[in-house]
């Protein structure tokens, strides 16, 4: 079937749901959606920096073009243009929707865990839990993906949680801390249902401090996780001294700088590709989609 028959028949769909009905190849998929002038693609997403080692200067935006058509893009004939407004809508409604629920999930399940701990209130007055990644910029999905260190398939968006903890706090309750969080993980990957992946760090302030210098790929990567943070719970005066270190060391600039050349990046990339024949396989990771970004936590 091919792209118009699938739209006449079933109406406006995401381009998950389009791939699967034509069967067509996704690149092609996303050349011919946007160089039909029969077809509309309306976009949800936010567009936002990522940093990746593949490309030069690390900054690109994030979704990646496939996913961005895949997951966050309502694809029908423009003749229906009401009716993809309105499925674009509905679709964007749900993306906020999962975040909060992955948002909710992941404070109940780390709060649950902690609270049971003897050293609980030690924890919390000593440690800051915060959440990145996709959920705090509602932009959250659920589309089943494998999880790196098992091949489980996952519920979308992983839990990307950042435990930061005074300088001085005690390493019997910094392994304590370590073995709960690992718990909670393992407990959240083996629900019956819904399987969802939590990705954790747990470090010092004193790292945040130097990490904060922005000088290395994995310094860039920590800074912009923060920025686009979201506080979970525990202690909010950490929360707050983690906010003044990166307005100190001008964190926030040196992010937007990396946004712009990350937009300038994408610019190129969508004209490439839309002219491109053919191309190889390290251009079609680089420029259409990426590469698993499991370790980008620091």
């Amino acid at each position: 079937m091919n792209i118009i028959q699938a739209l006449e028949k079933n109406g406006p769909m995401t381009g998950r749901t389009l791939f699967i009905h034509t069967g067509m190849d996704m690149f092609d998929l996303w050349r011919e959606c946007y160089t039909n002038k029969d077809i509309l693609v309306k976009r949800v997403s936010k567009r936002y920096l990522r940093f990746d080692k593949n490309v030069k200067g690390y900054a690109r935006l994030s979704p990646a073009i496939q996913r961005e058509f895949s997951t966050y893009s309502v694809i029908g004939l423009r003749r229906d243009k009401d009716a993809v407004e309105e499925k674009a809508l509905e679709l964007k409604k749900r993306i906020e929707e999962i975040s909060r629920e992955k948002f909710a999930t992941a404070k109940t399940a780390l709060i649950r865990g902690i609270e049971n701990l003897k050293e609980a209130r030690y924890i919390k007055e000593n440690a800051c839990f915060i959440i990145g990644g996709d959920v705090p910029l509602l932009m959250a999905h659920e589309d089943p993906r494998p999880e790196f260190s098992t091949g489980m398939m996952v519920s979308g968006s992983d839990l990307d949680i950042v435990i930061v903890t005074s300088n001085d706090f005690s390493n019997e309750c910094l392994n304590t801390l370590d073995v709960a969080v690992r718990d909670i993980k393992y407990t959240l990957l083996n629900q019956p249902h819904k399987k969802e992946e939590i990705d954790y760090i747990i470090k010092p302030l004193s790292k945040v401090k130097s990490q904060a210098e922005f000088g290395t790929f994995e310094h860039m990567v920590a800074c912009k996780i923060i920025a686009e943070s979201k506080f979970l719970f525990g202690d909010m005066d950490i929360y707050h001294e983690i906010l003044d270190i990166m307005d100190k060391n001008d964190v926030p600039a040196k992010l937007k700088l990396k946004e712009i050349e990350a937009i300038k990046n994408r610019d190129f990339a969508w004209n490439y590709l839309l002219e491109k024949g053919t191309m190889s396989r390290s251009e079609y990771i680089r420029l259409f989609t990426t590469t698993d970004e499991f370790n980008e936590i620091f």
